[in-house]
């Protein structure tokens, strides 16, 4: 089984932690190295000067002290806290003086520093590390011409009695840098790594679990945050990609749908189609003696008639629906397209008392469609804005030309925003707007507007059919068909490419596509 990811964090803190924590440790050890060998020569230089100036003191000692042999019993009478060390006298030959007669062989230990004192004016040897005993060693001339040397020695444990205190004292200095070291680099390690990462892992398995929606707090400016910024913008484009194949799906269902709808259509036209046009007939003939017939018997033959008719509308729009008619493109402009169209539809009884405006962008440029198919969906579309605000009393319409990208499947205004990629690109597409001011359209309702046979209006208004022959003929002309829709406001969107001007692009759709 898989550790979870907080315990992978928690690990990761402790091994990163565990790491500084040795780093820390081998630079201490340098450190203290370092720190001992400096103290230990700086005891060691304190030490040697104290003998120099301990050994001047007594070389110097006042009162009439001209022979070795009295020199030696006031050296040896000094106190190393006084001169810095401990000190006596040798004569020439390297027999200590100041024990009675001269001790043969008590200064053998010093002959190759009498030897290399007989030509110098002192010389020093140092114990080194560890810490050994410092010895001055001064050649004398007595007025009676007698020829010695003065010895200075500063003991090891003299030393190690100076050295201790600053060791400890460098070791609390050090301690105490690696309890701060090691807490506020456990802290920064939490706040700037581990919590980030733990965010970021949090945000993953979000995604993971299906949640497209999850998003990672952006606060300072460094490469974990811009991690973050890249994994928003990831989320971001993954809920995008989401919608667009869920918008797909939902074309690619309707477009089954209604190739069912025209099989079923293509079967029962003949079938329907025939009975009706003879009811019809039937009907006509019986009304050509209305003068004779009674009134009930001719308001039943009006009905018959007109229902009869309502049928063959019916009829002609499920044939419309499974006939792959021929596109035949030529070259037009968006603002006339939708010029002829309003001026068209302007005399129809629909509009009556209803605002028509047209509007434009400049240098839109040209689409080469089919004509006859656009104003189809568009007179589709103004007659249910006609029959949207039909309720208001300030009825408007809005038909409105404008550049739009094609290749990105959206239905909802939301799935386009001013920071996404699709408004980095150039527009491929102009997009021909039917806008009205009417109540609106339910938003658990506009997924179902482009179904065949769903419909808002009364029953015996609509079909549920002029919508979705809409959007098939839409996607017939390369393009696709969108809705929006907020309380006042409805707006159906039909987006046509640019027409082909260097001829570099993909080929025409396929005429016959269903």
């Amino acid at each position: 089984m898989r550790p979870e990811p907080t315990r992978q964090l928690g690990g990761l803190q402790l091994e990163i932690v565990a790491n500084l924590f040795v780093v820390m440790l081998a630079g201490l050890a340098i450190v203290a190295v370092v720190v001992v060998g400096q103290s230990a020569r700086l005891v060691e230089s304190e030490a040697l000067e104290r003998l120099r100036m301990g050994a001047r003191f007594i070389e110097r000692m006042p009162g009439e002290i001209h022979r070795l042999a009295d020199l030696a019993p006031v050296a040896r009478a000094q106190t190393p806290a006084s001169v810095g060390g401990k000190f006596r006298v040798f004569d020439e030959r390297g027999r200590e003086l100041g024990l009675g007669p001269p001790v043969p062989g008590a200064g053998e230990e010093f002959a190759e520093l009498f030897v290399a004192a007989r030509g110098a004016p002192e010389v020093v040897e140092r114990g080194g590390i560890p810490l050994g005993d410092v010895v001055l060693v001064l050649r004398l001339s007595r007025p009676t011409g007698e020829l010695g040397f003065l010895v200075g020695v500063a003991g090891r444990e003299q030393l190690m009695a100076r050295l201790v205190p600053l060791l400890w004292s460098g070791a609390w200095v050090l301690a105490i840098a690696a309890v701060v070291f090691v807490a506020f680099g456990a802290y920064l390690l939490r706040r700037r790594i581990v919590l980030p990462i733990r965010a970021l892992s949090d945000g993953t398995r979000r995604i993971a679990a299906g949640d497209l929606g999850a998003k990672i707090a952006v606060t300072d400016a460094n490469e974990l945050s811009d991690l973050a910024g890249r994994f928003n913008k990831m989320a971001d484009s993954l809920a995008r990609e989401h919608t667009a194949l869920k918008r797909a799906h939902e074309s690619l269902t309707r477009s089954e749908r209604l190739a069912t709808v025209g099989q079923l259509a293509a079967g029962l036209a003949h079938e329907v189609g025939n009975p009706i046009a003879a009811i019809l007939g039937y009907a006509e003939v019986t009304l050509r003696d209305r003068e004779q017939l009674s009134p009930k018997t001719r308001e039943m033959a009006m009905r018959i008639r007109d229902e009869a008719l309502r049928i063959k509308g019916l009829v002609r729009e499920l044939l419309d629906l499974s006939r792959s008619d021929a596109i035949r493109p030529s070259r037009h402009e968006a603002k006339a397209l939708l010029s002829q169209v309003a001026r068209r539809v302007r005399a129809q009884p629909l509009l009556e008392g209803i605002a028509l405006d047209v509007s434009s962008e400049e240098d839109l440029p040209d689409l080469d469609v089919d004509a006859r198919r656009v104003e189809q969906v568009l007179v589709n579309l103004i007659e249910n804005a006609a029959h949207a605000v039909r309720s208001r009393s300030d009825r408007r319409i809005e038909l409105r030309a404008r550049r739009a990208h094609l290749h990105v499947r959206v239905r909802r205004k939301e799935d386009l925003s001013d920071n996404t990629f699709v408004t980095q690109r150039e527009p491929d597409a102009v997009a021909m707007e039917v806008i009205d001011n009417g109540p609106g359209i339910e938003p658990d309702v506009l997924p179902q507007v482009f179904d065949p046979f769903f419909t808002t209006k009364e029953p015996g208004d609509g079909t549920g059919l002029g919508l979705s022959n809409a959007h098939r003929l839409a996607e017939l002309l390369g393009g696709r068909l969108e809705a929006e829709s907020e309380p006042g406001r409805t707006c159906f969107r039909l987006v046509l490419p640019y027409a082909d001007t260097h001829g570099d692009h993909d080929p025409a759709p396929n005429p016959h596509h269903r």
